[in-house]
């Protein structure tokens, strides 16, 4: 009959057998492997808490700075109000645009400006000595129908050539010049309010006549014909009026 020491010295002797060893070190290699795993877990855990920390700390330190420079530039967009300037006696209106708008003028609205300014002063201004001259430039710078309506006042009996000759003078001063919306991409429109004075033969306001107002509506465009010389220099870009009107300004 087996004893209990049997059954002992028995499974001393299955501890010791060389199969036992293999299995004990198989079974001390993967629990091994298993604590390495979870080892690694923690320590993958940890850098990902650290990276979601420093993109949070990132983001937040954006948003402050984005809320710092907001804070800091409120107080540059400012508001700059228009002033509308009234003539009490003639009822124009001058729109006094901040300096800010005005350096932001284009090159083509300051010769748009600058052509219109001449063909106006041209057309309408008064030297017995330069007649002539401003008759040329204006059939330069017109169409033909809105030459022909110039060239039939001017060489008519209520011309200042038949009622002043040489011995008075009208002077233009030009207001304001507006440009208005068009539909036409090549025609540009432009409104010009102006005075006419006139003086005497030194210069000074002759005696009898008052300033009047006046306002032209124009439209123009670069299309006018340059076919010599001497109208390239007079009219280098092709300034061409196209219609033509005035109305007087009623005090």
């Amino acid at each position: 009959m087996e004893t209990s020491q049997d059954t002992f010295e028995q499974n001393k002797k299955a501890l010791n057998a060389p199969n036992s060893k293999a299995l004990t070190q198989e079974t001390n290699d993967y629990l091994n492997q298993i604590k390495q795993f979870e080892n690694d877990r923690v320590d993958m855990a940890k850098q990902s808490a650290k990276t979601a920390w420093k993109v949070a700390t990132g983001a937040g330190a954006l948003a402050g700075l984005a809320l710092i420079a907001l804070a800091v530039t409120m107080p540059l967009k400012e508001v700059e109000p228009y002033l509308l300037s009234v003539d009490s006696k003639t009822g124009f209106t001058t729109i006094l645009k901040p300096l800010a708008d005005a350096q932001k003028t284009t090159y083509g609205e300051v010769l748009d400006r600058f052509w219109v300014n001449r063909y106006i002063i041209e057309r309408n201004s008064y030297i017995w000595e330069s007649v002539q001259g401003s008759f040329d430039v204006i059939k330069l710078m017109s169409a033909s129908n809105v030459f022909a309506r110039y060239k039939s006042y001017i060489m008519g009996d209520k011309s200042p050539v038949a009622s002043f000759k040489d011995r008075k003078q009208i002077k233009v001063s030009i207001k304001n010049i507006t440009f208005l919306p068009a539909s036409d991409d090549e025609q540009i429109i432009a409104q010009v309010q102006f005075s006419r004075d006139v003086l005497s033969r030194d210069g000074q306001p002759a005696s009898g006549y008052k300033t009047t107002h006046w306002t032209a509506t124009l439209t123009f465009d670069y299309l006018a014909p340059v076919k010599s010389e001497i109208a390239r220099r007079q009219n280098p870009l092709g300034f061409r009026v196209t219609s033509y009107r005035e109305d007087k300004v009623v005090e």
